[in-house]
């Protein structure tokens, strides 16, 4: 997780020392928060003449600038640090604080040769000026050979290379040699370069094994051993270097260069809309360091590559999100408005011009075609396929553009069919459209007018806009009036524009006062419809906000009397327009009261595709909640896509995320997680296509999916996403169940040194606020891999996890937690925790929870193996193992036999360990995997005490 957090000068301590604000810097990794501390600390000192602690400060700027791709700030800052030691080396030394000026020689050299304005003459200058102070100082050539070696790789002048590396095998190293991971990344490159793919991919294999790591290490060298791995076959390492390496990318403030690699690859394994995704994310920083034009060239060819893949696909005309930010009109062209501008194709044909544009400049300079042809061999990569799925990023089925609206009735259609997709501002647009056709019909249709104000009212309360919904609701008032319906807006009068706001116990009451006064003789069937529907509302909301059973069953016994009403029942078939929604009405009241045939009865006839979509809309949303409910996720599904299809009909993008969702929702009910995280995947297409504002909530979730897939690794790339959108601003304990979910994920691709630091910044996040359920829940997490790695932090990580499950009260958790810390104590040879299972015991007990007291028994056999109490063990697993029989779970008293079997073994008694074993083989199937490994170890037993025929007809049952 790297830090992006940008650190305002105003937030800076107005107090704090130059030296301070250095400290400070050098707790921060390189980035923006780091930045504004050393301009600021430069600043200061500046300010008070101080030109040691401006020396000080500009060593590392220098530093800093290198790491983040300043390639401007860092010849500045170097450039001033030479001047100031060459007049003066006592008062500005070599090294400062941990910074050298003569290491720092060694980067110069590669950034100079990265644009073209820069001779091949003045970069050999920056070499003999490196030898001279490296001479001076009586260091090894060492550094300055690896950066010849480098720099003569980058011109294509790889026989000069050669030879480099030849004389570099000669020199010893020093403290100014290249670390070795960056040394091997450079000679895996050179040979990639000469096409010497096996032994560029032995040198990446033997950095991966070892761990080797630089500031930009092991990313880089995942990433360029992409390709090699690819044509290699060796496609499992491919998937897992690209997600390691990208996972760290893409929070690099310099990462431009590595994500390139990345792109390609997308574009070269058939993942051409994960590619235009990342692409889309990453393109403002193609041009972050202005100066580094080779970096811009590759990331340009890059960009070229993937999108002509894209087109391939078929999808030339989608738009390139940010492609005509002002940064990229250097290549991408002038600012348009023209959107046939921004498309995939054109833009890749501007990509691949401004390519080969950079590529002259550096084969003038380098006096070679060197350049030319890597860009043609990237070109020839449209020709190279491997077909490796990485996620379910695809590309989106094209919104319809809706035809224009011709009459008021149509724009009242559409009106609601947004507001039910929760498009308030775009129902407003419609409904507004609407009452501008009326406002030129000679005799308008107020009935009309009232439900297109009455939208408009509705609109602005979701927005918030009070004095729109006010004078909307008035102006209904009035056409309701004029329509001679004065009943209705009596009602509506009586209650005003909060009619529409959040529901409330005094407002349902109040209505359904109204309701029983509607019912007097004679019954006025409009308004009292009308009161029923707002009622109905009401209720349902409020049934839906309640935690205890007994008042969300007050509710729908509300709801049930409203079902009954004969009035209702009677409009449902209306032939007229009031029947639909009155039918909707009907079988919503029957769903929400358990009515579930009743409610499907009164639906069907809404289902059909001919019926108009602001009644189909809500009865595919309802029946597909009602399938899933009973459980019948593949008929929920279909209609959920059906939902999908529609509103990618109306053009409605905020309906495609809601029926997404949905239908995300029932295929992971369904253990369809790889599809359900597809749906997701499409929905934040259209959420990014839309601008939609909780981006954030979609990429949780599918995240979520994911994770529940078993693709950890694309999950943690997600949840680091909102991770690093969501940490500038969080509010404390806001971040606790979104690193939770990162550890977990982590902790399942094996990255346990990430899991271990975002699980410690869950817990204490979630105990700042209180929330018991996250620290218990990180809390079994990290004191499992604190134990697995033998740290007896464990023992306290657990302890807290044990405390907020006292206060949590669940016993189920209690139970959990009290059996964590006894064990974890006993892994670390501490017997105070055993008490802890009895109390476990007493819980489970009291619940009438016959197997989980034969399980915690069977977790106290174990901790007491762990203590070398192996007598106590056995016996303490044959009593787990009697509790395991009477719950009914012979396996479970199987694994606890051969456990207190196993603890016989440790202690020579064989003929304990025979009968142990054989028991268990009893309960296991025949030929199971678990049966085969007790029989062979029976038959070890058996060995032990020299009873070789007994072995010997066991392991022949083995191979039978």
């Amino acid at each position: 997780m790297t830090d992006t957090t940008d650190t305002p000068v105003n937030d800076i301590d107005p107090d704090a020392s130059v030296q301070d604000l250095l400290e400070e810097a050098d707790t921060l990794p390189c980035g923006p928060a780091e930045r504004a501390l050393l301009d600021e600390a430069l600043r200061r000192a500046e300010a008070a003449g101080d030109e040691e602690a401006a020396y000080a400060t500009r060593m590392r700027l220098t530093q800093s600038a290198h790491m983040t791709g300043d390639t401007d700030a860092m010849f500045s800052s170097f450039g001033w640090c030479v001047g100031k030691h060459d007049a003066d080396p006592e008062r500005f030394p070599i090294t400062v604080d941990g910074c050298d000026l003569l290491f720092q020689y060694k980067w110069m050299a590669g950034r100079l040769s990265t644009n073209p304005t820069f001779s091949l003459a003045q970069i050999e200058a920056m070499h003999e000026d490196m030898r001279a102070r490296y001479a001076a100082a009586g260091a090894t050539m060492s550094g300055v050979v690896q950066s010849q070696f480098h720099i003569a790789t980058v011109t294509g002048r790889l026989d000069e290379a050669a030879a480099f590396l030849e004389r570099r095998s000669t020199i010893e190293d020093d403290r100014y040699s290249h670390c070795e991971a960056c040394v091997r990344n450079e000679d895996a490159w050179f040979h990639q370069l000469r096409g010497h793919d096996d032994d560029a991919i032995r040198i990446y294999d033997e950095m991966f094994e070892n761990r080797m790591s630089c500031g930009e290490e092991p990313e880089t060298s995942e990433a360029q051993a992409l390709l090699p791995y690819l044509r290699a076959g060796r496609f499992d390492d491919a998937k897992a270097a690209h997600q390691r390496s990208y996972r760290v990318a893409r929070s690099n403030a310099d990462g431009f260069g590595i994500i390139a690699d990345h792109l390609v690859f997308c574009a070269v394994t058939g993942n051409e809309a994960r590619g235009l995704a990342m692409l889309e994310r990453h393109l403002p920083a193609l041009v972050n360091d202005p100066i580094n034009l080779s970096g811009h060239a590759d990331g340009l060819i890059a960009v070229g590559v993937l999108l002509d893949a894209v087109a391939r696909a078929g999808h030339g005309d989608l738009p390139v999100r940010g492609a005509d930010a002002p940064d990229l009109a250097r290549y991408l062209g002038t600012e348009s408005t023209d959107a046939a501008d921004w498309t995939v194709s054109a833009v890749a044909a501007r990509a691949w011009a401004a390519a080969e544009h950079l590529t002259r400049a550096f084969d003038e300079r380098n006096g070679n075609g060197f350049r030319t042809e890597r860009l043609e061999a990237a070109r020839a990569l449209a020709t190279e396929h491997w077909d490796l799925p990485l996620s379910v990023e695809g590309f989106a089925a094209p919104v319809a553009e809706p035809e224009p609206a011709t009459t008021a009735a149509e724009w009242r259609e559409r009106t609601s069919a947004l507001l039910q997709s929760a498009d308030p501002r775009g129902a407003i647009v419609a409904a507004e459209q609407g009452l501008a056709l009326l406002a030129d019909d000679a005799d308008p249709d107020e009935n009309l007018r009232a439900g297109l104000l009455g939208a408009i009212a509705q609109a602005a309360v979701i927005e918030g806009d009070d004095d729109r919904a006010s004078g909307a609701w008035a102006d209904r008032d009035t056409a309701l009036r004029a329509a001679g319906r004065i009943a209705v807006a009596d009602v509506e009068a009586r209650f005003g524009v909060a009619l529409l706001g959040t529901a409330t116990e005094d407002r349902l009451t109040l209505l359904l006062a109204e309701l029983d006064d509607a019912r007097l003789v004679p019954v006025d069937a409009d308004r009292l419809i009308h009161t029923l529907v707002v009622t109905a509302r009401h209720a349902f909301e409020l049934a839906g906000a309640q935690t205890e059973q007994e008042s969300a069953e007050r509710f729908m016994g509300i709801a049930d009397r409203l079902a009954g009403e004969a009035v209702l029942a009677a409009a449902v078939d209306d032939p007229g327009e009031a029947g639909p929604p009155a039918r909707l009405l009907h079988a919503h009241l029957f769903a929400v009261t358990g009515r579930i045939e009743e409610a499907a009865e009164l639906l069907d006839p809404l289902l059909e595709p001919g019926q108009r979509a602001s009644v189909r809309l809500p009865a595919l949303t309802l029946r597909t909640r009602m399938l899933g409910g009973a459980g019948a996720f593949a008929e929920g599904v279909a209609l959920a896509d059906e939902l999908v299809a529609l509103q990618t009909l109306l053009g409605n993008r905020l309906g495609i995320i809601q029926a997404c969702s949905l239908s995300a929702a029932l295929l992971s009910d369904a253990d369809r997680d790889r599809e359900a995280a597809a749906r997701m995947q499409l929905a934040i297409t259209h959420a990014k296509r839309a601008e939609y504002d909780d981006l954030d909530s979609l990429t949780l979730q599918l995240a979520r999916y994911l994770q529940f897939a078993g693709d950890a690794a694309t999950a943690l790339e997600h949840y680091d996403e909102v991770y690093q959108a969501k940490r500038e601003h969080a509010a404390p304990g806001e971040l606790a169940d979104l690193l939770a979910n990162m550890g977990e994920a982590a902790r399942m691709i094996g990255e346990h040194g990430m899991a271990y630091g975002v699980w410690r910044a869950a817990i204490d996040d979630a105990a700042s606020v209180g929330n018991d359920q996250v620290v218990i829940r990180t809390g079994f997490g990290l004191s499992t891999l604190l134990v697995q790695f033998e740290d007896d932090d464990a023992i306290e990580v657990i302890d807290q996890a044990l405390a907020a499950a006292r206060r949590l009260g669940d016993p189920q958790l209690l139970v959990q937690a009290l059996q964590r810390a006894a064990s974890a104590r006993a892994a670390f040879g501490d017997d105070t925790g055993l008490p802890l299972y009895s109390e476990a015991r007493d819980i489970a007990s009291a619940h009438e929870a016959a197997w989980l007291v034969a399980d915690i028994t069977d977790s106290e056999a174990r901790s007491l193996g762990a203590l070398g109490r192996a007598d106590d063990a056995t016996a303490t697993a044959r009593l787990a193992a009697a509790g395991f029989v009477a719950a009914g779970d012979e396996n479970g008293a199987a694994v606890a036999e051969v456990f207190a079997a196993r603890s016989r073994v440790a202690v020579d008694d064989h003929a304990g360990a025979v009968d142990l074993f054989r028991s268990a083989r009893g309960r296991l199937p025949a030929g199971s995997p678990d049966w085969t490994t007790v029989t062979a170890e029976l038959a070890d037993a058996h060995e032990r005490l020299e009873q070789h025929t007994d072995a010997a007809l066991l392991r022949a049952e083995i191979e039978e």
